[in-house]
This record gives C-alpha cells, sequence and structure tokens, in this order.
C-alpha cells in the first residue's frame, strides 16, 4: 500500500524591537488558538520553531503557554528545533557567534522542556555552502530548505520528497526539503483538498516524506485566516483528517524519521534563499527580468530551479545603510571578543551583540525591514550597549581610530569618546555615525529615498536620493532652488563634492581632528565650472562634533552661488509626532520649527527635542543663514500595502557666497548632544 510521511508544524518569531501591543496581538490571534488546536490532539507530532527573544517574551507575559508547551512536549507530540536564538541570518555573523547562539537557544530548550533540540531552523532559509561544519559543530543533526533549494542543487522529481546530506569540512548533516506548493495549500484549499493532494504523493518508498513547516504568523494574524483557521475550524479539520487517515499517512517527527531511516544521498545546496527573497535582492531592473525569465522557465518545466536570482549578502550592496549597520556588528564583535579575564562582563557584551545580530533590520523583502526605523535603532542599540560593556572603566582613553569600517576600501575615522562615538567617511566627507553613549542612541540611523518594483507614480513623484543622508553633507546650489525641488531631488547640484573622495591632510589621533580637503569644481555646466577648495576640520569632543569650513575659490573668474551644509537627524520613531524643532536667530527668542517641510531666513541655532531619551541635539553655526526643514520619508512594501514611513529630519542651512578669485569664506558649524 502506498504511503507518506508528514513533517507538519510552524516556525514562530517577531522582530527584536516589535512593541508590546503588538505582540500580544499576535500571540492572541495566532500563537495561542494554533496551541490549543493542537492540544486536542495528543497523536499527532508537531514540530515547532519559537525564536530566542519570542521564548523571552512569553516566559515573561505568557509563561502558562510554556508550561503548555513543555507538557505537550512531555508527551511526545512537540519537537523542537533550534537555531541561532536572536534569529541571526547565520551566514552573515562570525563563525562563533553563529555556534554561540545556536548553543544558547539549544541551552534554553533543554533546561525548559527536558530535551535538547538535534534539529535546527535556518533563517528565512538563507544557505551558504559553509554552514553544515557550524550547524555539526554545534550539536546539530538536521536542518529544512525550501525545495527550491533543491532544485537549484540539481535535484527534481521524487528527490524532492527524501532528506539528504549535505557536508562542509567533513562535517554532515542532515537536509529536509520544504514542499513550497503542498505548505501553500494550507488554508487557501479545503482540508479535504490538501488531504486528497498528499494521498497522490503516497509512494510505496517508505523514505517519501513531505515537510510542511509555516509562519505561525499564517494561522490566524490576518482577519481572513482566523476566520478560516478558527471560527470555519479549518486545522482542527485538516487535523482531524490527518488521524482519520493513519492507514496511509504518518505524521511523523523529523528527528523520529531519521531514526527509522538513513538518507543516503548527498547534495551540495548553493549560496541561496528561498525564490522570492532572491528576487527581492535584485536592483529593480533585474527583479521584473527575473521574474519574466522565471515564468518562462516554470511554464516549460513545472518548477523554476534553473534560474537563481541574487545573493542574499547583495542587501549590504543595494542597501548601504544595511553596510553601515553590518559593519558596525563585525567592529562590534572584534570589540567584545578583544575582553580578557572577565568572563561575565565579556557574556554581558556578547550578549548585546547578539541581540544586534537580528536579521529582520538588514534587507527588505514583503516585509518593511530595513525600512522600518524602529527596528534599525534596536540593532543600534544593541551594538552600542554592547560596546559599552567592552570600555574598562579607568582604562578606555578616547582617541581617533583609522580602519577600513565599512569595507570599501577606503579608511574612515573613528572618535571614541566617553559619551560620544562620531565615524566620519571620506566619501563625501560626511559624519555617517552619530551614537550618544548615554542613552545608546544613533542619531544618524538614517535612510535614503530609492526605488522599489512596487513604487507607483505617485510615490516616484516623492522623490529618490542620490547620496546617503548623513550629517555635514555639502551642496552648492543655483541661487533660485527652493525647498520643494531639493526635497524631490528635482535641484541640480553645482558642486562636484555631493560623492566625491576627500583626502586626508592631516589627523592627530590624540588631539582629537582631523582635516580633510577636495579640490573640486562649481557651476551649472561643467565647462565652464569654476575651481574650488573644500576644506573640513572635525575636532571632537566629550558630547560635540565641530565642523571648520573654508571655501577657497580658484583661478579664473568670480564665483556667484549657494553654499549648504545638511545634517540628518533620525529621532526614535515613536517620539516623531510630539518631537519640537526649535532655531534662534540673533538675540529673539527661540521659535519652533515645523514638523512638515518649512524654511526661515535666518537661524544660528536649531535644536532638535527627543523626549523619548531626554535628549537634545543642537546644531550651530558661526554664521547666521537661512535653513529649510524637512521630514523625510520612505515609502515601503509591508503586511497592509505600501506605506510612508518617517526616517529623519532634514536641516539645510544655506548661505550666499560670492568670492573673487583665490578668496576664502570661512564658517564654523557644531552638533552637539546633553540630557535635559
Amino acid at each position: 500500500m502506498k504511503r507518506l510521511k508528514l513533517v507538519f508544524g510552524t516556525s514562530n518569531s517577531q522582530p527584536v524591537g516589535t512593541d508590546e501591543e503588538e505582540l500580544e496581538r499576535v500571540y492572541q490571534r495566532a500563537y495561542k488558538p494554533f496551541i490549543r488546536t493542537l492540544y486536542n490532539f495528543a497523536d499527532i507530532p508537531i514540530t515547532l520553531h519559537y525564536s530566542g527573544t519570542l521564548f523571552h517574551w512569553l516566559e515573561k507575559h505568557h509563561a502558562e503557554f510554556l508550561d503548555v508547551l513543555a507538557e505537550m512536549g512531555g508527551r511526545r507530540q512537540i519537537e523542537f528545533l533550534g537555531g541561532g536564538f536572536y534569529e541571526p541570518v547565520l551566514p552573515m555573523i562570525p563563525h562563533t557567534d553563529r555556534i554561540g547562539q545556536i548553543e544558547q537557544m539549544t541551552t534554553f530548550v533543554r533546561k525548559r522542556f527536558g530535551r535538547r533540540p538535534r534539529g535546527t531552523w535556518i533563517t528565512e532559509l538563507v544557505w551558504e555552502p559553509s554552514l553544515p561544519s557550524a550547524l555539526k559543530n554545534s550539536g546539530m543533526e538536521y536542518t529544512f530548505l525550501a525545495d527550491y533549494h533543491f532544485l537549484s542543487a540539481g535535484l527534481a522529481k521524487d528527490a524532492l520528497y527524501r532528506p539528504c546530506i549535505t557536508e562542509d569540512q567533513g562535517k554532515t548533516v542532515v537536509v529536509f526539503p520544504i514542499c513550497k506548493r503542498t505548505r501553500w495549500k494550507l488554508l487557501s484549499e479545503t482540508p479535504e483538498a490538501v488531504i486528497e493532494h498528499l494521498r497522490e504523493l503516497a509512494d510505496d518508498d517508505p523514505q517519501r516524506v513531505v515537510v510542511m513547516l509555516d509562519e505561525g504568523e499564517r494561522f490566524g494574524l490576518s482577519e481572513d485566516s482566523y476566520r478560516v483557521c478558527y471560527r470555519e475550524q479549518w486545522l482542527e479539520r485538516f487535523l482531524t483528517l490527518v488521524h482519520e487517515s493513519s492507514d496511509w499517512l504518518e505524521p511523523i517527527h523529523p528527528g523520529r524519521y531519521l531514526k527509522q531511516t538513513t538518507p543516503r544521498k548527498r547534495a551540495y545546496f548553493p549560496a541561496t534563499s528561498y525564490e522570492d527573497m532572491m528576487c527581492w535582492v535584485l536592483p529593480v531592473a533585474r527583479q521584473k527580468a527575473f521574474q519574466g525569465i522565471s515564468r518562462e522557465v516554470e511554464h516549460e518545466h513545472g518548477r523554476n530551479g534553473y534560474v537563481c536570482g541574487g545573493f542574499f549578502r547583495q542587501f549590504l550592496t543595494r542597501y548601504p545603510e544595511s553596510n553601515l549597520m553590518y559593519a558596525k556588528m563585525q567592529y562590534t564583535h572584534i570589540l567584545v571578543n578583544q575582553i580578557r579575564g572577565d568572563k561575565y562582563r565579556k557574556q554581558a557584551a556578547r550578549e548585546e551583540l547578539w541581540k544586534g545580530q537580528s536579521h529582520h533590520a538588514y534587507w527588505h523583502g514583503r516585509p518593511g525591514g530595513i525600512y522600518l526605523n524602529q527596528l534599525r535603532k534596536q540593532v543600534y542599540t544593541a551594538l552600542i550597549e554592547a560596546e559599552k560593556v567592552t570600555r574598562e572603566k579607568g582604562i578606555f582613553i578616547p582617541s581617533i581610530v583609522s580602519v577600513d569600517f565599512d569595507m570599501d576600501g577606503l579608511s574612515e575615522y573613528l572618535y571614541q569618546g566617553q559619551e560620544m562615538n562620531a565615524y566620519v567617511h571620506t566619501q563625501g566627507g560626511v559624519l555617517f555615525e552619530l551614537d550618544y553613549l548615554p542613552v545608546a542612541f544613533n542619531y544618524l540611523d538614517t535612510l535614503s529615498r530609492q526605488l522599489e518594483s512596487y513604487h507607483d507614480s505617485e510615490v516616484s513623484r516623492e522623490g529618490y536620493d542620490r547620496y546617503l543622508r548623513k550629517a555635514f553633507v555639502d551642496h552648492f546650489f543655483a541661487p533660485d532652488t527652493d525647498l520643494e525641488r531639493f526635497s524631490r531631488m528635482q535641484y541640480e547640484e553645482h558642486g562636484t563634492f555631493l560623492n566625491t573622495i576627500y583626502a586626508l591632510k592631516k589627523y592627530d589621533r590624540e588631539q582629537h581632528w582631523i582635516q580633510l580637503q577636495s579640490d573640486g569644481s562649481v557651476g551649472a555646466e561643467p565647462e565652464y565650472a569654476q575651481p574650488v577648495r573644500l576644506e573640513k576640520r572635525y575636532s571632537f569632543e566629550d558630547a560635540a562634533v565641530t565642523v571648520t569650513y573654508r571655501v577657497t575659490n580658484g583661478d579664473g573668474d568670480p564665483l556667484d552661488t549657494v553654499f549648504g551644509v545638511e545634517v540628518n537627524v533620525s529621532p526614535p520613531e515613536a517620539q516623531v509626532n510630539a518631537a519640537r524643532i526649535s532655531y534662534t536667530s540673533g538675540d529673539a527668542e527661540p521659535a519652533d520649527l515645523p514638523l512638515t517641510a518649512g524654511e526661515t531666513e535666518s537661524a544660528c541655532e536649531i535644536r532638535v527635542y527627543d523626549e523619548w531619551n531626554r535628549t537634545v541635539l543642537s546644531y550651530g553655526a558661526s554664521k547666521e543663514g537661512a535653513v529649510w526643514s524637512m521630514p523625510v520619508h520612505t515609502y515601503a512594501m509591508s503586511h497592509d500595502g505600501v506605506k510612508p514611513e518617517f526616517q529623519q529630519f532634514s536641516l539645510v542651512y544655506r548661505w550666499p557666497l560670492a568670492l573673487e578669485p583665490n578668496e576664502s569664506w570661512e564658517l564654523t558649524l557644531r552638533l552637539a548632544c546633553e540630557r535635559f
């Protein structure tokens, strides 16, 4: 008689930084009713994965839920999967952190539920060929990948319903294929239709298995899924039919499957993920081409296993801000592993580092990902806290470090002080990170606007940025440039300094200053542009950055232009609507700037109040200038459609310049943080 084994279960996680109200909503609508339904089917084995952050939240707010899971585990109904505790994309983090995070999850599951996991869940199914050795060294015996991985590895047909062995450095693990077509039938087709589909897959082969592991949120989080799953009792009916089909359908734990059957087929999987992910990582123009080619291949061959799109690490080049977070994480890893002789301090620093490796903020697909302000803030806060722990009291000395921080082949200059970190990039001569350590907050955690495949013409009219929106970004404007054209990026940049590489003239590590210089040009037409030298001297104090500018017109013609310096400030997303921006001009009393786009003709200081952290950032100039201020929003795909997401406030000082040949003009700007 034809038979079929079935591995059924869910993977459950929420991003680090998800607010309590949302976590409670997901718990009540998805996690709780799912387990409540399963509890009544004690004879049906279930495979479950929960992220470590979700376990921590459940332990704090719903310990009774974990007690129920422990009871179901005790009666051998549940097999728990391990994985990276804080849900890192494993190939993206250092090898020691991979093993450490998996072992932390293993320890938690063993202590809380009495048995250690032998299988692991791969975050977002992001695979690289070096993973098997790390998994095996962590005590993991098996894992799961999409059948798209199997197709990409050259497997097809019946091989998509059997696990296989893969290897790295002589270390082997078993990989189960997750059946995409079968998984997507859950809730979208009737339970009877799903069971009939499984019957069609049954075979005389005793190794034949179908894996249906899905996101736990699919079972009830949306209104439609909750109605179908629980009000219409889809899940209960499905489990009842599974129970009634025991003569040919055997629900099984993957661990028990491996005790009964030893896979013999070997395969090597390329660096890939599930198919949609490999599309999202591509540039927009190539996304559309990839989708078209994939449809053609699928039409001809039944499934696309021949065209592999992008590669997960390409998110680091597609979103430069993702690369800066990644660089911060790698740099923090080095600092943490330099701790010697104090295991408790090292453990505390490592815990914060691992929190900062949570994957959600580093990429963008259907969920908001990197576009969600609060997710990036949580990553930076964790990494800053880790760095703070590494600094030994009474020993740490502020200094400037020269290092290729973001791995672009150029040296960056990192000021590390008692109260502030301030990082300078030679590309554009900009300040790209400003960590105020008393509140562990990066006020330059900004995000530029860029084209996405789902943007319509209305979104596109809002404009896309030509540069990273950081601090001390140097502009030369035509005199008639207005705020609206600037905000939509429809203006002409007359200078060549936006993305040019500034030369380092000198710097003093102990006195905390660096001198940068760029020889460029300013003009509406390149052939008539006037040579201009722009010098910037960064000086760092405990909680302030002072930048001294010197603009020198070259030989030739007089220079008539508008010089602008842009500083972007990204406060906590939760405080956007409650934020306050004020400015002072001469002896006048401070006045408020609008939180919408606005301008003032003269100001000597702008102050941005962060009520959440009780911090104020002041941006002052030695010469009064006109100021543009505006909020910057991106438009990102979310579960509720394309929505605007606040990223930062852009503040642009502007001064008219009229310089004769070889004449210079000087200016000092100061950006400071303080508590209030």
